[in-house]
């Protein structure tokens, strides 16, 4: 018996100490941790590096927890002299926020070390007041020789050979190493009167600016056009290429070789003349060269109607020098057969590069002769048809 009453004691103690301990438990479950409350100024980078001569834009963050709106007044300290700075909300200068309860106000902090700066760590300081404290934030800024990412262009084939009547492209290879996408402006300088234009890979639209992702590359081709007139000789060409603080630049060359041009008029530059019908008419026509090479080993040759004899004297022109012009004279007979009216004859020079044509009318005059001898059949059918109405006319 006293066995059993010493258990039920241990176990009436134990249940007790059970329930003595559960609402200990569940006060502490039931403890709220303190709601954050404050005003803080943070940015994600407070140790940077900037390159002398760029601007360099430093995102800050103002945070209201669990407060009533504050308004602060915002400063800067510790910027060297002739280095320029602002800070920015809403594309505007600003110099105070005010920031609502639980919410975030985004400003940026521009840094524009001059050309030259030196020094291995600037201590830069932003304050905050607001009410009557300060929220503290320290900068350290570091002065950078090498820029960080950049853009590098490379063309396939940096010179390029060809004649004043030739298009070149060029295929040229933009890499951006930086960390973000960028929209990058195309220019080209080219000589005056040439023309220039730039298209997407092998695209056929004109382009002005091409986007290209971080560590990307994008083709481009650059065509340039001579005027027809360019004197032979060597042409630079320079293609510049910028866009979210980088530029870079590749030089290319054109080579325009020296070719002829030739036209061919007719007397008195024009392209008619008259004839009679089995006589022969001369012609003189001129064969100019402006280009910028020499014509070599011109000939002469036509298309004339059936019947017709058409002669060159000379027949083949050695050589014509640029600005300079040669006679030919074009002897044109018409045939013995051809009726009063307009003919066309194709006169054309040919050679090497050269080739061109001309259509040259002629007006045929009928001579006296067949005049008369057409007068006279005329005659002739006349006065047979009169006999033959006197002699049947009395039947």
């Amino acid at each position: 018996m006293r066995t059993i009453a010493r258990w039920i004691t241990a176990a009436a103690l134990a249940l007790g100490a059970t329930f003595a301990c559960t609402p200990a438990v569940a006060q502490d479950q039931q403890q709220e941790v303190a709601k954050l409350t404050g005003f803080w100024l943070t940015t994600p980078h407070p140790e940077l590096a900037i390159r002398p001569g760029e601007t360099e834009t430093i995102p800050l963050t103002l945070r209201n927890d669990n407060l009533p709106p504050q308004r602060a007044s915002l400063e800067v300290t510790g910027v060297p002299e002739g280095w320029a700075w602002s800070l920015r909300g809403g594309n505007r200068e600003i110099s105070a926020v005010i920031v609502a309860p639980d919410a975030t106000q985004e400003i940026n902090l521009e840094l524009t070390p001059p050309e030259g700066a030196s020094g291995e760590r600037v201590p830069i300081n932003v304050k905050a007041r607001y009410a009557n404290q300060t929220a503290d934030l320290p900068l350290v800024v570091k002065l950078s020789e090498a820029a960080e990412g950049g853009l590098e262009l490379k063309s396939e084939l940096p010179a390029l050979r060809g004649t004043a009547s030739s298009t070149f492209s060029f295929k040229i290879e933009a890499t951006n190493d930086g960390a973000e996408e960028n929209l990058f402006s195309l220019a080209a300088n080219v000589p005056d009167g040439f023309q220039s234009r730039f298209k997407r890979g092998y695209g056929s639209e004109e382009i002005t600016g091409l986007p290209i992702e971080a560590g990307a590359s994008e083709n481009v081709t650059l065509e340039v056009t001579p005027p027809r007139s360019a004197p032979a000789g060597r042409y630079p060409v320079v293609v510049e290429v910028a866009g979210g603080g980088a530029s870079a630049t590749t030089e290319l060359s054109i080579e325009v070789t020296g070719q002829p041009d030739v036209t061919l008029t007719g007397p008195q530059e024009r392209l008619s003349g008259q004839a009679e019908a089995g006589k022969e008419a001369s012609f003189p026509f001129a064969l100019a060269n402006n280009g910028s090479a020499p014509a070599t080993d011109i000939e002469l040759s036509a298309s004339p109607p059936s019947g017709w004899k058409v002669e060159f004297e000379p027949v083949r022109v050695d050589l014509i020098a640029p600005d300079a012009t040669r006679q030919v004279n074009v002897r044109i007979t018409p045939s013995e057969k051809a009726i009063a009216g307009d003919y066309m004859v194709s006169v054309r020079a040919s050679g090497g590069p050269v080739s061109e044509s001309a259509q040259f009318r002629v007006t045929v005059n009928t001579s006296t002769i067949w005049g008369m001898a057409g007068l006279g059949v005329i005659a002739t059918a006349v006065l047979v048809l009169g006999l033959a109405v006197m002699r049947y006319g009395r039947r």
